[in-house]
């Protein structure tokens, strides 16, 4: 990639604040000349020892010091090095305090804040170091809240140091500029080794492999008497110090361990390691020591004596006599017992205890001993031909855990703060199950990550941001990674956590000078593991989900914003080709990522670039892409996805768009839809807020809540003074289309479908001329479930299911109720197998899109085809089960008009007696029974009170629902219930009146072409109607 000039970087850092205390009174007491001496002096001490710890002093303010760590390359322990770096202060300020205290009648002290967060960062020649942002001023006021020699530290610092240091928590600090109370802690002390906490009593999970791997290698040292290599590789948390501590427990006890670790950072750093296995040694030294050469022997006494292990100290050996030196300490104690010896983390080590490794591998001769070199894959950048040329040497690297063996160690390590009463919010149940899914996802199969993810969860709730701790890692991680390869993943982070190459090469444009040079960027990112190859040919992804992440929050606002609405045009451009996938699904993903790319282009504008004269058109663009995908998710009924991305998209609309009045229609009907009837009043108080003065908005609000009303039961619809209203207003189609809608909701609580689908057509007319996709959509599928029950031919409804089949096609959720249709019709016209394809394939693409309404929709109908099939016991149980999942969606109502159903199949089964226990166990719903349940009920109490020999009452019951029959147009129901009617007055001894009756119901079948029920009355007429009572196990029509 081209070289650019130094550029603003946002990054996460530390930020440390010192100031002197008593300075004021120092400058009154003192002469200029000597004040000057002696801030000379506070600077130089401070500057000394906070660059000691990788500190950058950013400025001087007065005798205030602001430094930063984590500039210009991060490292995970940058809070560490902080912590370490104010308490040097803080000691060396009091001991220059103390010299100074006869010249200046007192000591010296300061007090001093530390705080870890995003900011920042700008360093160029001219103007030098510059860090800007909240986590500055954090510091900062934390600095001026601490006492005089207390360090104050804030949360995100102290849980990145926790495992290091001792600290205390302080109440929350009410500090100046910031909007809400500020938890922090005071830092104590700073320990010089980790306390580890104890996870060892958590099972070594999936990594049975490698540990077989490491035992055969210490075999293979033990029986040839020779030094076997082993380099364990793996990213940071993925487990490597604990399969070798697992390891190191496995061994016979006759084996001695020692450990060695390389640090980061420090003076002496170079024999540290060997430093810290002589001093693990203790008793065994003496007699070790009587072993080994008395020069090697000094040189060892001044590695274990020298500061930090620096190997400075006596006569300053050579590296090849410490070499020498450590391999004769090596023999002399593999001579007695095996040796195995582990070197931690040693991609920190410096070249020269490399050499000293590689030295002690090829020359350890008939002892065995085993090397252990634990290190991150970054080893292998450093070594290229690290472990070649070693006669027993092999490369162990561990991947990520598998999901299985995830699941399992993220239970285990729930239950262990479970039972220590760690986790807050979490009980037992879907909650903890959600939590844990949540992390065994976010973790990537990374053992740290998952503990670090379920601390923060769990204490902060399952929104809280990734801990800090794996943020500090990640950005150390990328911080070593060459100025090409952040290029390179700052653009895929933008993309997402899967990418291609084709799409990096649209974020490039002309910067992009040389595309083969890309690809080679690519590779070496594969090699460092941040990246792998995708699924799909061509694709890549980010190995970790976190890293992704981590990326995208280090890249600037200003870059991710640009980058993001260069990919929303590239996808607007590929939508304008053919389509290269018919069934349209592609094309649906690519505009959810086309909304999803503008909509954070959007808010990160209006956070960098409020003023941007652009803006308001590209809101305008994002907020029309999330409508357009949240109206889609409506259509196909995925109802918590349509809500989130409708409120999205009204978040975005400014107050007066004319947008928020149709906008609170999909939203109301999503609240509808979900039974939640705030939510849906609150869509229709939402646009009247943004359309304060609109008169057509408050007139469609009218009309909906009159729909809210009558759906959700809290009042009669009432449709003809909104009429009046807006008899005015002829050209307001989409309160017309709206208000059309209430008044057929209106006549099909009457029974009148023939109204009903009537009004419905007025709407489609009035959609139509709005060009409203979503309202047509909508009439049109009202318009075909209607279908099965208007007065109009089956012929022409089968052909609107038809039309519908073809124009939803692409669309399962809305081929459902089609479906549906279709069935009900098919088989009133005679065709019960095509009927029963039909629901078979409505089951399946509800099963596929969990739409748990739609089922109970399936379950009704297919009761009603093998009730009209005569297979009676098979439809008793479609109904029950479509009445269980009405009753646990909340919708009573409908519930019980299906047991009733299931209970009329009970008596075509000759079951009157369980018929008879089933009606007497539905609900009290008098008064809240559609019409179409009232009238079965009724034929259904006439036909048993036949049974029990109370003609009179049968006979009141059967006029009663023929009374109330005449309230539908909906023929096939006049013709179920007068074919029941029939059925009462044969029994009782009326077979002119049942004859009558069933004539009737006959022509209402004929004139629906219900061609299935037409012919079972022709029978019942030709068998029963003049002849002896009929049995009531006999099989009746629907």
């Amino acid at each position: 990639m081209s070289t650019r000039a130094p550029r603003p970087v946002r990054r996460n850092v530390v930020v440390l604040f010192a100031d002197l205390v008593g300075s004021t009174g120092l400058a009154e007491r003192l002469d200029p000349e000597l004040l000057q001496q002696v801030l000379d002096r506070y600077h130089q001490t401070c500057t000394a020892a906070i660059a000691e710890h990788g500190g950058v002093v950013e400025k001087y303010i007065g005798d205030a010091i602001m430094a930063v760590f984590g500039v210009p390359v991060g490292s995970e322990d940058d809070a560490l090095r902080a912590a370490r770096a104010a308490h040097a202060v803080l000691a060396r300020v009091r001991e220059l305090g103390a010299g100074l205290a006869p010249v200046l009648g007192t000591g010296l002290d300061v007090h001093c804040g530390i705080a870890a967060g995003e900011a920042i960062v700008v360093d160029s020649p001219g103007s030098g170091l510059r860090v800007i942002g909240d986590t500055v001023n954090t510091a900062s006021r934390l600095q001026s809240a601490a006492g005089s020699g207390e360090i104050l530290i804030g949360d995100d610092a102290a849980r990145m140091i926790r495992s290091w240091a001792r600290v205390e928590a302080v109440p929350p600090l009410t500090l100046k500029g910031k909007s809400a109370p500020v938890r922090a802690w005071r830092l104590l002390s700073v320990e010089s080794e980790a306390r580890h906490q104890d996870d060892d009593q958590i099972p070594l999970i999936g990594r049975e492999e490698e540990l077989q791997q490491l035992a055969q290698a210490y075999r293979r040292a033990v029986r040839g008497r020779q030094c076997c290599q082993v380099t364990l590789l793996g990213t940071p948390g993925i487990g490597k110090s604990r399969l070798v501590r697992e390891f190191l427990r496995t061994l016979p006890e006759e084996v001695m361990a020692l450990t060695g670790r390389c640090h980061s950072y420090g003076a002496g750093i170079t024999y540290r390691p060997i430093a810290e296995m002589l001093e693990s040694l203790n008793g065994h030294w003496p007699a070790v020591s009587a072993e080994i050469e008395p020069a090697s022997v000094r040189v060892l006494r001044g590695l274990a004596t020298a500061p930090a292990g620096s190997g400075t100290a006596g006569e300053d050996p050579g590296v090849e006599e410490i070499s020498r030196a450590v391999r004769g300490l090596f023999e002399a104690l593999a001579r007695r017992r095996p040796l195995a010896v582990v070197w931690e983390d040693l991609h920190w080590a410096e070249p020269t205890l490399l050499d000293l490794i590689e030295d002690l591998a090829s020359w350890l001769m008939d002892v065995p001993v085993l090397l252990i070199c634990v290190a991150r894959p970054e080893l292998l950048d450093a070594r290229r031909t690290w472990g070649g040329g070693i006669p027993c040497s092999f490369a162990l690297e561990l991947a990520p855990l598998a999901r299985a063996p995830m699941e399992r160690l993220v239970a285990e390590l729930f239950v262990r703060r479970a039972s220590a009463a760690e986790v807050v919010g979490h009980g037992p149940g879907d909650s903890a199950d959600r939590l844990c899914r949540r992390i065994v996802a976010g973790s990537d199969g990374n053992p740290l990550f998952a503990e670090l993810l379920l601390e923060t969860l769990s204490e902060e709730g399952e929104d809280a941001p990734p801990p800090p701790t794996i943020q500090a890692l990640l950005g150390a991680r990328l911080d070593r990674l060459g100025q090409g390869e952040r290029d390179v993943l700052e653009r895929a982070a933008t993309i997402g956590n899967v990418f291609t190459s084709d799409e990096l090469g649209v974020l490039y444009r002309d910067e992009l000078d040389d595309r083969p040079r890309m690809e080679e960027i690519i590779r070496r990112l594969v090699r460092h593991r941040m990246i792998r190859r995708g699924e799909t040919p061509g694709s890549f992804q980010f190995t970790q989900t976190l890293t992704r992440d981590t990326v995208y929050a280090m890249t600037r606002k200003e870059l991710r914003a640009s980058w993001h609405l260069a990919l929303a045009d590239r996808l607007q451009e590929r939508a304008r080709t053919p389509k290269a996938h018919p069934d349209g699904a592609f094309e649906e993903s690519s505009q959810a990522d086309r909304a999803r790319h503008l909509e954070t282009a959007c808010h990160l504008k209006r956070e960098v670039r409020p003023d941007d004269p652009l803006l308001p058109a590209l809101t305008e663009r994002a907020a029309q892409a999330l409508i357009a995908q949240g109206t889609q998710a409506l259509h196909r009924k995925d109802l918590p996805a349509a809500t989130a991305l409708l409120e999205r998209g009204r978040a975005l609309l400014p107050a007066g768009h004319a947008a928020h009045r149709p906008l609170a229609l999909r939203l109301c009907d999503a609240g509808l839809a979900r039974g939640e009837a705030e939510r849906a009043y609150a869509a229709l108080d939402a646009a009247e807020r943004m359309l304060p003065d609109d008169r057509r908005n408050r007139l469609t609000c009218a009309i909906q809540r009159e729909t809210l009303a009558a759906r959700f039961g809290t009042g009669p619809a009432a449709p003809g003074a909104l009429r009046e209203r807006l008899a005015g207003d002829p050209d307001d189609d989409l309160s017309w289309c709206r208000l059309h809608q209430l008044e057929a909701l209106t006549h099909l609580a009457a029974g009148r479908f023939g109204a009903a689908e009537a009004a419905l057509r007025d709407g489609l007319r009035r959609a139509r001329s709005l060009g409203d996709g979503y309202e047509e959509g909508r009439l049109l599928s009202g318009l075909c479930e209607l279908a099965q029950w208007s007065p109009a031919p089956i012929a022409e409804g089968l052909a609107l299911c038809e039309e519908l089949s073809a124009r939803f096609r692409a669309d399962r959720a809305l081929l459902v109720p089609v479906l549906i249709s279709h069935a009900r019709l098919l088989a009133l016209s005679g065709d019960v197998p095509a009927a029963r394809d039909a629901l078979a394939t409505a089951d399946q693409y509800v099963g596929d899109l969990r739409l748990d309404l739609a089922g109970a929709a399936v379950a009704q109908v297919r009761g009603v085809v093998e009730a009209l099939a005569g297979r009676h016991a098979e439809a008793e149980a479609a109904f029950r089960r479509g009445a269980a999942a009405l009753r646990a969606a909340g919708q009573a109502g409908p519930a019980t008009t299906l047991r009733i159903y299931a209970a009329r199949e009970l008596l075509r089964q000759g079951r009157p007696e369980a018929a008879r226990e089933a009606l007497a166990r539905l609900p009290d719903a008098a008064g809240e029974l559609q019409l179409r349940a009232e009238v079965i009920l009724l034929a259904l109490r006439a036909r048993l009170a036949c049974l029990t020999g109370t003609a009179d009452r049968a006979l009141a019951l059967a006029a009663e629902a023929e009374d109330r029959l005449e309230r539908t147009d909906d023929p096939c129901l006049r013709g179920d219930v007068l074919i029941e009617i029939a059925e009462v007055r044969r029994a009782v001894g009326r077979p002119a009146e049942a004859r009558a009756a069933a004539v009737r119901a006959l022509r209402h079948y004929t004139a629906r072409g219900a061609g299935l029920p037409a012919e079972r009355v022709r029978e019942w007429l030709a068998t029963a109607g003049g002849g002896p009572a009929m049995s009531t196990a006999g099989e009746d029509p629907l």
